[in-house]
């Protein structure tokens, strides 16, 4: 009998171990997108270095969003002289925020308001977005509309 409790213990413990804990959907405000093939997500909220780009986004409330939003951009004002304005659109809510360059990528930092949850995004890329037509690839999967 011990031996057969040992045994069992054993395989469900093989069980846990052998399984794979890939993340295969990106989860935005309940926005489900699809892991780009090729990409690894590191969370339900970060994918690093996919073709170049990594993207990342965290929730807050709307007091906790506006100050961390605004200690981030300080911060990179600080080192950072290329602070441009710019307006992306997901799922339908508008997002505002800076672009920064920096040597041959681009730092964008928007916040905003999808599906009644306040949001910051962090988005680093080798694209220099400037209208709508830049987004192509997997960041059409995140933005519909930018300027």
């Amino acid at each position: 009998m011990k031996n057969i409790i040992t045994l069992v213990l054993f395989l469900v413990t093989l069980s846990f171990y052998g399984q794979d804990n890939k993340v295969s959907f990106l989860n935005l405000v309940g926005n489900n997108i699809q892991v780009p093939r090729g990409c690894e997500a590191q969370s339900e909220y970060e994918l690093q270095a996919c073709d170049g780009t990594s993207i990342k986004w965290d929730y807050y409330t709307d007091d906790m969003l506006s100050a961390v939003f605004d200690a981030t951009i300080s911060a990179f004002a600080e080192s950072n002289s290329s602070k441009k304005e710019i307006t992306f659109t997901s799922f339908g809510s508008q997002l505002k925020g800076y672009k920064f360059k920096m040597g041959t990528t681009f730092q964008y930092f928007l916040h905003g308001t999808i599906k009644d949850q306040p949001l910051m995004i962090n988005l680093g890329t080798p694209k220099d977005i400037a209208s709508t037509d830049d987004l192509d690839g997997f960041l059409s999967l995140f933005f519909d509309e930018a300027s």
